[in-house]
């Protein structure tokens, strides 16, 4: 037997469909019916679910008689529980009943691991400048029998570098479609919840961690700390990862 969810058994004891309510609230049919089945794929994240649930329990209030009327705050509640009883991957689940594949776990090369290979190529360049110019002054010295005066070196232009905050540096741009984004910090503290367009940049930044749940993967690029990530995923691939000051876990 299928278990109605409060927010159901509400909408029908004031005898009124998901059209009606769509058609009242401007919220789409698909939400109502995910948020009746304690779900938040389709409106994008609890936060906009919150809203969603109090706009239509407003509407099933004004339908019912005062004595009868439900209170938001206990819908909010058990929509809520049901999100930390039910807060396992999509995947997951359709893995365990053999409907889909898990796909396997993408192998991400470390932040040390790209620092390490950035020094090691800074100094073969380096190595194989320091021989040019040693071969350029050979060359000079056999070619010439008189002894040229020296010239005063030109002095360079100073380099310009770019200082980034302490802590985790994370630049998220859209690149294609919309993908909705919640990011939260060590303390599971909200640091955005929302959605990147195509077109759009944003930059955050936290003194220990970053953890990213991204839901549209394809549709944005990620640079970290300065290093240039790119895609996040696969369209329409929902990623989660977690990011730290020297390092992406």
């Amino acid at each position: 037997m299928v278990k109605i969810s409060l927010l159901q058994q509400a909408r029908e004891g004031a005898n009124l469909t998901v059209e009606q309510i769509a058609n009242q609230t401007n919220i789409r049919v698909a939400v109502i019916r995910d948020l009746e089945n304690n779900s938040v794929e389709q409106c994008g994240g609890i936060a906009y679910a919150r809203g969603h649930l109090r706009a239509v329990v407003k509407l099933i209030n004004q339908k019912l008689p005062k004595s009868n009327n439900i209170d938001a705050d206990e819908i909010v509640a058990q929509f809520q529980a049901a999100q930390v009883l039910d807060n396992r991957l999509i995947i997951d689940k359709l893995d365990e009943n053999h409907v889909a594949e898990k796909p396997k776990e993408k192998k991400r090369m470390k932040f040390g691991t790209l620092a390490s290979i950035s020094v090691a190529v800074l100094s073969i360049g380096f190595i194989a400048q320091i021989a040019i110019n040693n071969v350029s002054g050979i060359n000079e010295n056999l070619s010439s029998t008189i002894t040229q005066p020296s010239k005063k070196p030109t002095e360079g232009k100073a380099e310009t570098s770019i200082t980034l905050p302490a802590g985790v540096n994370l630049v998220i741009s859209g690149v294609g479609g919309r993908s909705w984004v919640g990011l939260t910090n060590a303390n599971g503290e909200s640091v955005f919840n929302g959605h990147i367009g195509a077109g759009e940049v944003m930059a955050f930044n936290d003194p220990q961690m970053i953890k990213a749940v991204i839901g549209n993967a394809g549709a944005v690029t990620l640079k970290v700390n300065g290093s240039d990530l790119g895609v996040a995923g696969a369209n329409g691939e929902v990623v989660r990862l977690d990011f730290g000051v020297n390092e992406s876990l």
